[in-house]
């Protein structure tokens, strides 16, 4: 992470989480190819909600960067197979990444169950 952003800001209900790459626990590059590194991706932007007492299920929209469009179809599988039935909304587009080694980044916005007033 680098000092010019937060890892997660909170703005009323909504959650707004800074994309994340598929950095391991020694910030180096999970993995070689998409599963992995989508997989590892997954973890962190699970572990930032964990921070903040939120998990994936809170989770409203997805936007991913893919570096190859040719990666689409096993990273929507290894995406799936971490969120499970829950379907946030996506958008995926191919870019290239800042991280050269990267195949992944993935931003997301969630959101935090507002309990409804009562009385006056």
């Amino acid at each position: 992470m680098t000092p010019h952003l937060a890892p997660i800001v909170e703005r009323d209900s909504l959650i707004f989480l800074s994309g994340q790459l598929p950095f391991d626990a020694n910030r180096e590059i999970s993995s070689a190819d998409i599963d992995g590194q989508t997989r590892q991706v997954i973890a962190n932007l699970a572990e930032v909600l964990r921070a903040a007492d939120l998990s994936l299920n809170d989770i409203l929209k997805t936007t991913v960067w893919l570096k190859n469009s040719s990666d689409f179809v096993a990273f929507d599988a290894a995406y799936a197979a971490c969120f499970g039935s829950h379907k946030p909304a996506r958008s995926t587009v191919v870019s290239e990444l800042v991280v050269p080694a990267a195949l992944v980044e993935i931003e997301a916005i969630a959101s935090r169950s507002i309990t409804p007033r009562t009385g006056s």
